[in-house]
């Protein structure tokens, strides 16, 4: 069955209401997988046009609110296309059939650069994304504010500057005139994100580091010696400077990642069951360092260290492991427990759950720049329900 295909029997399921969640978390990841609003606005005129009810889902009450998301949805020009086919039809019903058709791709697929007015189910607060937030901690124990700090030139390590950038990127560079051979004692420098931060180093090296919220990397000012070894705790995306005499050795955790130069991201935080390695190109070594296990990964794998047995070897969602770093939410047939760990580190929020949490999987993908009332409205389509008190979002059965 050819996708096109697939989408339109997923959408006489959702039609006739007969569909099951997972089949509706699997229209939702189709639709999420559509680019452009051509490609949506000639899907919905074909199955308007080909829509056989077998039975009538839709009152009659329904319709103002449909044409209220409707306002919110695809292109102005291809909306108005579709439309115009619509009111030359003369049954409301087929009518609301199309409504919902661009409700559910407005919802489903949210097109990234549309915003949208949240139906907040008695959400009196909305919070702000993260940004830029990180503090870096130097080898005498002083901090710096990044967030606040000016920028340019902000320390001196080892002959090494630490400067900062118009776009909020820290660079380690060796001073004019610097002689940073073998030998020089390291310093130790730290950055840290809060929740609600995330930043972007390059460390002396010319390796790039991506760090997401309540994460942290400890790093030598100028590597010495036969290796490059940082520490990092939470989320850390690499990029890390081919070097085949120095390789690159990561510690997260209880296990050590040793590299030559690739790129992959590392998630270890403390409240996530397991660390996940994703490798997008090159080649890593895993060490599980209390039992001596290790995997090797290639371009495209996961490995999923459990802390005891052996080392997981999985093939990957790419996309669905870097979307943090590419600016977006992304899940595919994951726990709300996932999703609302993203969602706590993000808006630093925390989260409680009233009743029994539901068991099934979610798919979608959202933008990480909008306030928290849109996040929880993509997931409120799916009949998740919540409040917010203070600080803390509640999630109702």
């Amino acid at each position: 069955m050819t996708q096109k295909n697939r989408i339109a029997d997923l959408f006489q399921k959702y039609f006739d209401r007969t569909d099951t969640a997972e089949e509706r978390n699997e229209l939702m990841l189709l639709i999420s997988e559509t680019d452009s609003d051509k490609e949506l606005s000639a899907l919905v005129e074909d199955l308007y046009i080909s829509y056989t009810p077998q039975q009538s889902p839709f009152i009659e009450d329904q319709r103002d609110k449909m044409l209220q998301n409707i306002l919110s949805g695809i292109d102005g020009t291809e909306r108005k296309k579709v439309m115009n086919k619509i009111h030359c039809k003369n049954r409301w019903f087929k009518y609301s059939v199309a409504a919902s058709l661009l409700i559910l791709m407005t919802i489903g697929g949210y097109l990234f650069t549309h915003k949208h007015t949240a139906d907040t189910q008695n959400v009196k607060a909305d919070f702000r994304p993260g940004s830029n937030k990180a503090t870096l901690t130097l080898s005498d124990g002083s901090t710096i504010n990044l967030d606040d700090a000016h920028n340019g030139k902000l320390a001196s390590e080892d002959n090494i500057e630490v400067n900062k950038s118009r776009d909020g990127e820290i660079s380690y560079h060796a001073a004019v005139g610097s002689n940073t051979a073998s030998g020089i004692r390291s310093t130790i420098n730290n950055i840290k994100t809060p929740r609600g931060g995330q930043y972007h180093v390059i460390l002396s090296d010319g390796s790039k580091v991506w760090l997401n919220s309540a994460s942290s990397i400890s790093f030598p000012a100028t590597f010495t010696g036969k290796e490059r070894k940082v520490k990092i705790t939470g989320e850390v995306y690499f990029e890390i400077a081919k070097n085949k005499a120095k390789p690159f050795i990561i510690q997260s955790g209880n296990q050590l990642v040793e590299v030559l130069g690739t790129h992959f991201n590392i998630n270890s935080y403390d409240d996530e069951p397991d660390i996940k390695t994703t490798l997008l190109e090159g080649a890593v070594k895993i060490l599980q360092l209390n039992t001596g296990f290790t995997a090797l990964l290639k371009p495209g794998q996961l490995a999923i260290n459990k802390s005891s047995g052996p080392i997981l070897v999985r093939k990957a969602d790419l996309e669905q492991a870097v979307a943090w770093k590419n600016g977006l939410f992304q899940v595919n047939d994951v726990s709300l427990e996932t999703i609302m760990r993203q969602a706590s580190r993000w808006y630093d929020v925390d989260v409680v759950y009233q009743g029994k949490i539901p068991e099934r999987k979610f798919s979608g993908k959202i933008k990480r720049n909008v306030n928290a009332s849109e996040f929880l409205q993509m997931l409120a389509f799916f009949n998740v329900h919540f409040s917010i008190e203070g600080r803390t979002i509640i999630v109702k059965n």
